[in-house]
């Protein structure tokens, strides 16, 4: 996409963040704002080093059309309709094609702390996020394909728009609505993003150069990265590494690479009506065949039986008292 200067949308205002959350009403400092981009006559694209955005975590609603995301260590693209949320530090610019409908939220990292847990990633079953790890969702780049029809779009947009209202009328407990609202965007994304949570919670933090890892992975997987690319863009060697990894895990990290193309692919089998060969060039296969024997492989049928199977336990299911009108 040609970068273009950032146009705002005049829907912005702004949160104060307090010890009293109903002392919002005279902010003077931004802490939210959020951009509607409603469907432009041209590619449309945000710089973040306004002072709105910088410094921020970003959440994208994405309707309609394509977006692209410039990270510190790479590029999102996503085709609507998608999620995607980036944490503190990472987004360096966000762009649409023309004709593309969503939103773009950029809250303070303080607000999401607030409202969806401390540091230490699980918030307490009296805290906020109701002992979901929401604040470990929140400190991960997360890329969701939405499935339409599922509930989960209308519930996005709602709360996207909710938030969107109260920035506008910044009214009395804009705040507390708004961390409300964050909430649900992140419990969202650890149900999207599931595969992904439950292999962090199964390996523990870990160190920071495998945190890293997980994050640059769930952007290049569909790439087919090999273990050099992914030492190169942390920065460190394939020993080191491999090391942070395998103390991680227990296992190499190729291993741990093909884990994730084989979630998003038994994902994609099971939820996607599009054929296998569309889902192998959507998960970067070049060859479908190629894709078969690798699936194969490691999950003991090829991509077609899988989802003969899945599909008949799911109608097995189906039939019983509660499936019944």
């Amino acid at each position: 996409m040609t970068d273009q200067p950032s146009r705002q949308i005049p829907v912005s205002s702004a949160v104060e963040l307090s010890d009293n959350p109903f002392e919002d009403l005279l902010p003077v400092t931004t802490h939210a704002v959020m951009d509607r981009f409603d469907h432009p006559l041209s590619t449309q694209t945000w710089v973040m080093n306004d002072q709105a955005r910088r410094d921020r975590c970003h959440a994208i609603l994405l309707l309609g059309g394509r977006a692209e995301v410039g990270l510190r260590q790479g590029t999102i693209t996503c085709k609507a309709p998608a999620l995607v949320w980036l944490p503190l530090g990472e987004t360096q610019r966000f762009g649409v094609s023309a004709g593309s409908n969503g939103y773009l939220l950029s809250v303070a990292d303080d607000l999401v702390a607030r409202h969806c847990g401390d540091g230490s990633g699980i918030a307490g079953g009296n805290s906020a996020g109701g002992g979901l790890p929401l604040r470990f969702a929140a400190d991960t780049v997360h890329n969701v394909t939405l499935q339409e029809g599922l509930g989960n779009l209308v519930l996005l947009e709602r709360s996207f728009e909710a938030i969107r209202s109260e920035l506008m009328g910044n009214a009395l407990g804009a705040s507390l609505v708004v961390g409300a609202h964050l909430q649900i965007i992140l419990t969202m994304v650890l149900r999207l993003a599931e595969g992904v949570m439950a292999q962090r919670n199964q390996h523990g933090p870990g160190s920071i150069t495998f945190q890293r890892f997980l994050q640059v992975l769930e952007l290049h997987f569909r790439e087919h990265w090999n273990v050099a690319d992914y030492a190169k863009a942390l920065g460190v060697s394939e020993r080191r590494l491999g090391s942070a990894v395998l103390r991680a895990t227990g296992k190499p990290p190729l291993t741990i690479i093909h884990e994730r193309v084989l979630r998003e692919a038994c994902m994609r089998l099971e939820q996607s009506p599009l054929g296998v060969a569309q889902i192998a060039y959507g998960l970067g296969f070049r060859d479908p065949a190629y894709f078969s024997r690798f699936f194969k492989r490691y999950m003991g049928e090829a991509p077609g039986a899988y989802r003969r199977l899945r599909r008949a336990h799911e109608r097995v299911r189906d039939n019983t008292f509660a499936a019944w009108p």
